[in-house]
């Protein structure tokens, strides 16, 4: 039988839209970005967040990936990449009870390097408090806050302290190996388990990162216990916890 060909487009599109629409249903994750009041919009057209946009003749302002992504000629640490490393550094979380710190198979095995690497790098590139917000890779560096070196400031640097003694570490390599060293280091009550939650992510490397809790795209921006966190939940704590038992299997409360 023949078909049609000018039939078959609005089909086509209509299983590509419900194919990607319905991709998010492997399990209870959080809603996704919004056009309004995303602290990580930076656009000229968003409300109620403290760093946006303010030139309103130049059109890239007016966009809500460039501060990030870009189509063309992108760095190559993730996807569409639109912005340079930062230069700074900070140190990793290097505390005595820390098993992959402290002890040398652990530590070995976890590739636990002295500074954040991948993803999370990514985001320091702007929460490090000296890389301007609008100094994206592609171009003149897009106008914030009435300057073009408007950098972050206050409570959403990254906090060079906390990293080393008060922060969940990152950059580690969490694997079979890691798990198994780790379990036999703290014995019951507190085994560690590989996350099974689709939505909990390593990296490419199977190396934890800020985006294994944390989701730049979503929407419970202004959750003062979970912000972008990776799962949406009935309430903070059963969010909080949702993700937390993915890796940590508490048998006693912690």
């Amino acid at each position: 039988m023949m078909v049609k060909t000018d039939n078959l487009f609005p089909v086509l599109l209509f299983l590509i839209v419900v194919f990607f629409d319905t991709g998010a249903g492997f399990g209870a994750q959080g809603p996704k970005f919004t056009e309004g009041g995303n602290k990580h919009n930076l656009s000229f057209s968003n409300t109620g967040v403290n760093y946006k946009a303010t030139n309103a003749s130049d059109p890239r302002g007016k966009q809500i990936c460039i501060f990030c992504h870009t189509p063309h000629n992108a760095k190559p640490q993730t996807v569409l990449w639109n912005r340079n490393d930062t230069t700074q550094t900070f140190g990793h979380y290097s505390s005595n009870t820390l098993a992959i710190h402290t002890d040398p198979a652990a530590k070995t095995s976890s590739d636990y390097k002295s500074e954040p690497n991948g993803s999370s790098r990514l985001c320091l590139s702007c929460h490090d408090g000296v890389t301007a917000l609008g100094a994206v890779l592609n171009g003149d560096a897009i106008e914030v806050n009435n300057n073009v070196n408007t950098v972050m400031s206050g409570t959403h640097v990254f906090n060079r302290t906390k990293i080393t003694n008060s922060h969940h570490p990152v950059s580690f390599v969490y694997n079979a190996s890691v798990r198994d060293r780790l379990n036999v280091l703290e014995g019951p009550g507190n085994s560690y388990q590989l996350p099974t939650n689709a939505k909990i992510r390593l990296d490419r490397e199977n190396r934890m990162q800020c985006i294994t809790c944390h989701d730049p795209h979503q929407t419970q921006y202004n959750d003062p216990s979970t912000p972008f966190w990776v799962l949406d939940g009935t309430s903070a704590t059963n969010a909080h916890d949702s993700v937390c038992t993915n890796c940590h299997n508490f048998t006693n409360n912690p």
